[in-house]
């Protein structure tokens, strides 16, 4: 009968190839670490990233034959103690516990080349690491708001940084009161994460107003170490009774809140943002665009920068007044202001249950502080000498008003007087 037998041998058509094997598998495991288990996707992938043609059922005998298993298959042949030493090995590496059960899964896919049950990885980690589910829900990080219930007006200052004018160059640093939400005082400054520029817009606030409040908040930021050792300072030096008492320890004289915490002046930036910023950014560029000025040009660049930096302070001066006298809706519920602008709220906290909490400080003592730290100069975009020439022919012009509207026309109408020896480049300039 063999001589009949048109194969003797049992070899088909089909040529054993090695390195084809090793491809194969190579590919198949990768795609297994990868936790995709479906015959078909596997198939798809093997023609689209190796050019491989191969049916969905020999992907599942190729697997079987690597000992690669989907979820159900690998619970039926791994024990429970076995499953359980994959996830908490992985559940080890997480000592945050930031990885959800997906996560976890798919590491343990990655790493031990083992495609574990959804529902007994999340058994698993129940088990071990019940914390970390609670840490991961969805509202675990919400801020939860409570009241607040304030004593009265200059209980507490609200300090902190503004960086959406720092585009254009101009940052900005601010105080509000924290019981009204009164704006009390907002600087452009060259940088509001310098230590000194900070503390020299508080004394300059407090020389204003003739005295500091029990407490002032900031956020976490270095450049306020300097002013959180002067407040404390201050205060045990002129009102000592603060540090025989409890108050101490209630109200210390500074605090660090985190920006969440830090909600009276954080909630002020977008209004400030919406009524004037965003119109001094569009102002500030048009210029440019419109070649009224040349960044490049040392000579422009330092007239603009003492130029514009007065006409961005002129027009938030102009809107932080405006939101301090706009009348708040009224909320009966709300314990604290309302029903009133910030300004009646603040200057009269009577009105509304509340009391002056201004601890009073000596302004010729605080005058010599601010000298003593550089003076106005910490808020100068210039040096002393060009920002008084400047200024004699800005004075000069007067009367004028430092607005948007008039800003590059003013700067091209100081440009040549300000720097006269540059006449004829002036007037080539205007010409072209």
């Amino acid at each position: 009968m063999s001589s009949f037998n048109r194969n003797p041998t049992g070899k088909n058509q089909y040529i054993h190839d090695e390195e084809h094997e090793n491809k194969v598998a190579a590919a198949l495991k990768r795609y297994h670490r990868q936790g995709v288990t479906n015959y078909g996707k596997l198939s798809k992938l093997l023609a689209a990233e190796h050019g491989l043609t191969m049916k969905p059922r020999t992907v599942q005998r190729r697997l079987s034959a690597l000992g690669l298993f989907a979820a159900k298959k690998t619970r039926e042949k791994l024990t429970f103690e076995q499953a359980e030493q994959l996830v908490v090995s992985e559940l080890d590496n997480d000592p945050a516990q930031r990885a959800g059960v997906q996560t976890i899964k798919a590491r343990v896919a990655m790493n031990a080349d083992e495609i574990l049950p959804k529902s007994l990885v999340a058994y698993i980690m129940h088990l071990h690491a019940p914390e970390g589910f609670a840490a991961r829900e969805p509202t675990a990080k919400k801020i939860f708001r409570v009241p607040k219930y304030p004593v009265g007006s200059d209980q507490r200052w609200s300090g902190d940084g503004h960086d959406k004018l720092y585009k254009i160059g101009f940052p900005l640093y601010g105080y509000c009161d924290d019981a009204t939400a009164m704006g009390l005082q907002y600087r452009i400054c060259p940088s509001n994460r310098y230590g000194k520029a900070v503390l020299y817009i508080w004394l300059d606030l407090v020389e204003d107003r003739g005295g500091m409040p029990v407490q002032t908040s900031t956020d976490c930021g270095a450049e306020t170490t300097e002013l959180c050792a002067t407040t404390m300072a201050l205060r045990t030096a002129f009102h000592p009774g603060f540090d025989e008492t409890d108050v101490e320890d209630e109200l210390p004289a500074h605090v660090y809140l985190k920006s969440v915490h830090n909600i009276s002046i954080e909630r002020s930036w977008l209004r400030l943002r919406l009524d004037v910023g965003d119109n001094c950014v569009f102002k500030f560029n048009e210029g440019i665009e419109k070649r009224w000025y040349v960044d490049k040009d040392a000579d422009q660049y330092e007239l603009c920068q003492f130029l514009w930096s007065r006409i961005i302070q002129a027009e938030i001066d102009k809107s932080i007044n405006l939101r301090n006298v706009i009348k708040t809706r009224k909320q009966k519920e709300k314990p604290g202001p309302s029903g009133m602008s910030r300004h009646e709220a603040y200057v009269m906290p009577e009105e509304w249950g509340g009391k002056h909490c201004l601890l009073k400080i000596p302004r010729d003592f605080v005058h010599q502080m601010k000298e003593d730290l550089g003076g106005e100069a910490l808020l100068e975009f210039t040096e002393p000498e060009f920002t008084a020439r400047a200024m004699r022919v800005l004075d000069s012009l007067q009367p004028v008003q430092l607005s948007l509207q008039n800003g590059w026309k003013l700067f091209q109408t100081m440009l040549p007087l300000v720097f006269p020896e540059r006449n004829d480049f002036w007037d080539i300039l205007k010409r072209a």
